[in-house]
């Protein structure tokens, strides 16, 4: 027989939960503890033995409670999400109450986003405000990004398939050699050495070539290994077969092995491609007008950081949505 009221229904469906899984409960204790969190938590400032402990209780409690409602597995999960989001606010709000922290001077030499409206100090700049200076920087990130890229995977590719195929000790004892060295190397420490020694050499590359070329012979590199583990998961077997059936060595690598081994490299490859965009700011060492580079200049002329916190804040603005579509392709290998 069916219960007719709502108190019989709530009891049929939740009577056999203890009493600290409780809506009931959890809905008085978060009703006490915003109102003590708002109103009787201890003042504003420097906290005492006592009272430190009391803020810390506090806080432990909350995380007790959250724990007990994360286990829950009959809790909604907009809820326990909730519920987590507040955890960080309530710790951004007790440092904000306790720390100590000069905010107003925070802000000033941290988020004075008023400068990057002014004018810039170069004269012969293109950019008619700062915030076109940082964008500009950006875009030039972006294009060493993209130029090493492309030539760092032609690169790789070609080595791991000649390591593959070119039965040559000699060769393979070259390319062992060159991706040994150039993953040991300090990436900063060759970009001045390859920026500097060039022009002796009777070579002049300008600074972005140079940073191009150096960020190119690195992350070549690491992406042949990331190849090379690619090409060896296929089983020699299939290789085999393929030339048993009249293809070259060539046309069975890329007919058969390569588009194999393509499904096995995407998540390590995805992730050098993360590495390689942070690594461009590295280019800011042989004056490389960008992200890093220009948020140093700027910083410098204002005497202020804000600057480097956009400059952090573009490159979030790169790398999530990078993140995101490598984590969305993995997932997609791991379906098909």
């Amino acid at each position: 027989m069916q219960p007719n009221n709502l108190w019989s229904r709530y009891k049929q469906k939740y009577g056999h939960l203890p009493w600290f899984k409780r809506y009931e409960f959890l809905v008085l204790f978060y009703l006490i503890y915003t109102v003590y969190t708002l109103f009787l938590m201890p003042p504003k400032g420097s906290l005492t033995l006592w009272t430190g402990l009391e803020v810390i209780f506090s806080f432990l409690l909350y995380i007790a409670v959250l724990v007990i409602v994360q286990m829950d597995r009959e809790k909604p999960v907009w809820l326990k999400n909730t519920l987590a989001i507040l955890l960080f606010v309530l710790f951004g709000w007790l440092f904000y109450r306790y720390s100590g922290a000069r905010w107003s001077e925070l802000g000033k030499y941290f988020f004075n986003f008023s400068i990057m409206t002014e004018g810039n100090f170069m004269s012969t700049s293109e950019a008619s405000n700062n915030w076109v200076l940082m964008f500009m920087g950006l875009w030039t990130a972006i294009k060493i990004f993209i130029y090493s890229l492309i030539f760092s995977t032609f690169l790789a590719l070609g080595l791991a398939v000649i390591r593959n195929i070119v039965n040559d000790r000699l060769l393979n004892i070259f390319i062992d050699l060159y991706v040994d060295v150039f993953r040991a190397v300090p990436p900063i420490a060759l970009l001045i050495v390859v920026y500097s020694s060039l022009p002796y050499s009777g070579i002049v590359l300008s600074p972005f070539a140079t940073g191009v070329l150096t960020l190119t012979l690195i992350e070549g590199a690491y992406l042949c290994e990331v190849f090379r583990s690619g090409i060896d998961a296929i089983h020699k077997n299939q290789i085999e077969s393929a030339r048993s059936l009249g293809l070259t060595a060539w046309k069975a690598m890329r007919l058969v092995v390569i588009p194999q081994a393509i499904k096995i490299i995407i998540p390590p490859y995805t992730n050098r491609l993360i590495g390689l965009m942070k690594r461009t700011a590295e280019c800011s060492v042989i004056a490389i007008a960008e992200i890093l580079q220009t948020a140093q200049q700027l910083q410098s002329w204002y005497s202020n950081a804000t600057p480097l916190i956009i400059g952090a804040g573009m490159y979030m603005l790169v790398l999530l949505p990078m993140t995101k579509l490598a984590t969305i392709v993995e997932n997609r290998r791991h379906s098909a």
